[in-house]
């Protein structure tokens, strides 16, 4: 008696990585779009503080960072200084658009 045999392909892992790669998209934009926002808050007197801010990572894995030594003086305050926040209020400013964007993903 003959067979007849039948091949299931799943697409799961093809759909899987196509949002995993528009989600990388999404986060290296808002990461770009939160040191941009960082730049213009960031207080200035020098400029070294606002030009070290850069955003870097790959897929969907990004941090914006600022790898001079006051900079988490500056953002948090100290006893003697007042806070001066400019990267907290940039994330909240993009944060709406980037859930936005990954909601749309799904």
């Amino acid at each position: 008696m003959p067979t007849i045999s039948v091949q299931v392909k799943s697409r799961i892992p093809a759909v899987r990585a196509a949002v995993q790669a528009k989600a990388g998209l999404v986060i290296a934009k808002a990461a770009h779009d939160i040191e941009a926002q960082a730049k213009t808050r960031a207080p200035v007197d020098t400029g070294l503080l606002k030009n070290s801010i850069r955003a870097e990572g790959d897929g969907t894995s990004w941090q914006v960072v600022s790898p001079v030594a006051y900079s988490v003086y500056q953002e948090f305050g100290t006893r003697h200084t007042p806070a001066r926040p400019y990267m907290l209020p940039a994330l909240e400013l993009v944060r709406p658009s980037l859930i936005a964007a990954l909601r749309s993903l799904v």
